[in-house]
């Protein structure tokens, strides 16, 4: 399966190749083994069975979207034909990007030996899809932005915002330039973003200290962004959220009055000197009203008093949003004409979500949202291996919304990060870590077996039961067994979590133990283990254990 999944294809006609399947490039696209080496394909040879014709062509079939009536180079064409040995791929697109994008996907096929045969036409229905590292919390590492960043311009996305809310020079130092040693990762980070296809945002966040109506002010800022201009950089945001509401000093008062005509006069002369250096340049401001209804006095003025061209960035009716809907962004677009450009806090975690780890797939966004937003930005959270997952999931509603599935997007995303090897183990761990203000239910597999349980018990067949219970504690103690082993990064970021749920299979062990040879003192001890499982502020599974015992175990604890 190819995700994120294709707009037009073959679904059913599929064909895989014998032997190793080995990539042959050719075609008109400079640069294309670099293009293929960031869409993963690693193995090409001159004689590669797989043959990969590249031609640029751009007219209508290549570069034009019907559902958004957009132009865009974005866009591929692939037409696959089996061959003896293999497959040739004649892959057509208006640009580099579409190119990108149609290797992406070849290379996934390269992957799974399996060849969608005939003609697949593709094209993503959301114009701007990325993350955004703008949490509080411990920075990303160097390593760990350079990874994300080649992850996901492999499954399509095309923008990543720099926005990390603890790098002093981003928000607390804004005034100050970036030392060297600090200004050269920003710099490898902008060259392998535009190698791989992604625009780079660099944000400066200047809200909670700046005199607006001070020209050294401005200057300061100017002297900051042309420093990052200088590394190549055209894309910036403004940020003014987390702020205070009034303004700070009395000669900002005196010209402005109000916060929001401060704002206005800022985003617009900020605007207007990005152009002065480039036209080219690009600017996302996120204001500093940034979530509601989307027709308050604040947000309809800011966002009238702005340049068109100007993105604004909002979440939603809440902070984190449970629903992102039509109705919501056409609100939006009415009051300020603009439309929106989606800061979703989510699989974010920090401030007072800190004890729940996000691991689950994007859900409550509409699949029509691509027809009224400019886009959607996911923010991620510190933990960077761990945000992998539910981004994966995101890349794929982004792309391709009507087809977005999320169970099968999730178990795709687990497959990817975890390796298909441990995904079946890991999804039992995976199963209590969903709640989140998307979804309030957690633990859906382990409510099922419970169910089934519970039911067994009260028609009398205890066998059944024992048996229902007994397959998941197979799965159960293989998870936790993979969880303590350190085998992967990730594992070390979900210590917190898998140390609650280690706890947990204790105790279902401690009670199969009781159902099968009662005594008092292996209650007392499964009792003990409960109470350390309450009191653990990790959040896992949304069960009160000892009503679960009780009522599905008929045991008393």
């Amino acid at each position: 399966m190819i995700y994120p999944k294709p707009q037009q294809y073959g679904r059913n006609d599929l064909f895989g190749v014998s032997g190793t399947p080995r990539a042959a490039l050719e075609g008109e696209a400079g640069g294309l083994e670099a293009l293929a080496a960031y869409a993963g394909l690693d193995n090409l040879a001159p004689d590669g069975n797989i043959v990969i014709r590249v031609k640029l062509e751009n007219g209508r079939d290549t570069s034009y979207i019907e559902e958004t009536q957009t132009v865009t180079d974005e866009k591929y064409l692939l037409r696959i034909e089996q061959t003896e040995n293999g497959a040739d791929i004649r892959l057509t697109s208006a640009g580099r990007r579409g190119v990108f994008y149609g290797l992406c996907t070849v290379a996934r096929m390269i992957a799974d030996n399996e060849f969608i045969r005939g003609e697949t036409t593709d094209y993503p229905l959301f114009k701007t899809r990325g993350y955004i590292e703008g949490f509080y919390g411990k920075p990303w590492r160097f390593d760990q932005r350079c990874d994300m960043l080649k992850l996901m311009a492999k499954n399509k996305m095309n923008t990543v915002y720099y926005a990390p809310k603890d790098d002093e020079f981003h928000r607390e130092r804004w005034r100050d330039l970036y030392p060297e040693n600090e200004i050269s990762g920003l710099t490898e980070l902008f060259r392998i973003s535009r190698e791989a296809q992604m625009d780079f945002y660099y944000c400066i966040a200047p809200g909670l200290s700046m005199k607006y109506s001070d020209d050294g002010e401005f200057e300061a800022l100017m002297n900051k962004t042309k420093q990052l201009f200088s590394l190549g950089i055209r894309c910036f945001g403004l940020l003014l959220d987390d702020i205070p509401e009034k303004l700070k000093f009395p000669e900002d008062a005196e010209r402005y009055g109000e916060v929001v005509n401060a704002h206005i006069d800022l985003c617009g002369r900020y605007y207007y000197a990005l152009k002065q250096l480039d036209s080219a340049t690009r600017l996302t401001v996120c204001p500093m009203q940034y979530f509601g209804k989307g027709n308050e006095y604040f947000i309809s003025k800011f966002g009238r008093g702005l340049p068109a061209e100007v993105s604004i960035f909002w979440t939603g009716r809440d902070v984190c949003s449970r629903e992102l809907t039509v109705p919501e962004a056409f609100t939006f677009i009415s009051s300020t004409y603009h439309r929106p450009l989606y800061w979703d806090n989510y699989p974010v975690n920090d401030g007072d979500m800190f004890n729940r780890m996000h691991l689950g797939p994007i859900i409550g966004r509409d699949a029509e949202l691509y027809r009224y937003a400019e886009g959607l930005i996911s923010n991620c959270m510190e933990y960077a291996e761990c945000s992998k997952i539910p981004l994966l999931t995101v890349a794929d509603y982004l792309w391709n919304p009507k087809a977005y599935d999320a169970d099968e997007s999730y178990q795709n995303a687990i497959e990817t990060v975890i390796g298909k090897e441990h995904a079946q183990a890991f999804a039992c761990f995976a199963d209590h870590l969903r709640t989140s203000c998307l979804l309030d239910s957690n633990s859906p597999m382990l409510h099922r077996l419970f169910s089934q349980a519970e039911n067994a018990f009260e028609a009398g067949d205890l066998g059944a039961a024992l048996e229902c219970v007994g397959a998941y504690m197979e799965k159960m103690n293989a998870c936790n067994a993979f969880l303590q082993s350190g085998a992967l990064p990730i594992l070390d970021e979900l210590k917190k979590w898998s140390g609650k749920y280690a706890l947990f299979c204790d105790i279902i062990n401690g009670v199969f133990e009781l159902i099968t040879s009662y005594d008092d003192e292996a209650r007392d001890h499964v009792f003990e283990l409960v109470r350390r499982y309450n009191a653990d502020p990790a959040v896992l599974t949304t069960f009160h254990l000892e009503d679960l015992i009780r009522s599905v175990m008929n045991i008393e604890i």
